[in-house]
């Protein structure tokens, strides 16, 4: 398990390991065969933060691998540099200003990737040429709508995408369902 985070203000890789993070207790590890110019760690002294630098030097994203507690390195590299640091799970690592703008472009990539997928069923369904690849979960779902479309063609119409993509979700997801045996179930409440 790891998790990438990214400052605010842009750092240079060089400023990171210039010696300013050692008054707070924070050094350079150097772990042969995996350290380079592009591949630093920071430690203090028992939990580790791996630094990652682009090709023009700045610090492009630090990456805590495992249960390391890096919150003391964070904390010395934000004071220090006088910048905010942003872990994968915030909206501003990835270059959103809040959640609201995050979610409106997730929401966006959903319905865009919707309308995409609706169009290769129905070229599909068709036989007409499409991006469906063989052996993935939309071959499966496209092979569905063709069943579905057979029995009830009007779900081919552009107007009708929504209970269409709804039925094969339904027909595909239905055979899904895990049982766990008693053994298992006490596993998962462990």
């Amino acid at each position: 398990m790891s998790t990438d985070f990214r400052t605010e203000e842009k750092i240079q890789m060089a400023d990171l390991f210039d010696g300013r993070l050692e008054r707070l207790d924070i050094r350079e590890h150097v772990e042969p065969g995996t350290t380079s110019e592009k591949c630093r760690c920071l430690t203090d002294g028992r939990n580790y933060l791996w630094a990652y630098s682009a090709r023009d030097g700045l610090l492009s994203s630090m990456s805590r691998y495992g249960q390391n507690a890096v919150g003391k390195i964070l904390t010395a590299v934000a004071e220090t540099f006088d910048t905010d640091i942003y872990s994968e799970h915030e909206p501003q690592f990835w270059g959103f200003a809040n959640k609201e703008e995050w979610d409106l472009a997730w929401s966006e990539m959903d319905k865009k990737a919707e309308d995409e997928f609706h169009v290769n069923v129905i070229a599909y369904v068709k036989g007409e040429p499409n991006n469906i690849k063989e052996g993935t979960v939309g071959m499966e779902q496209a092979k569905l709508a063709i069943n579905l479309v057979a029995v009830d063609p009007h779900l081919s119409m552009a107007e009708n995408k929504r209970e269409l993509l709804d039925a094969i979700g339904r027909m595909y997801y239905a055979d899904k369902t895990v049982t766990l045996r008693e053994e298992q179930i006490e596993l998962v409440k462990l």
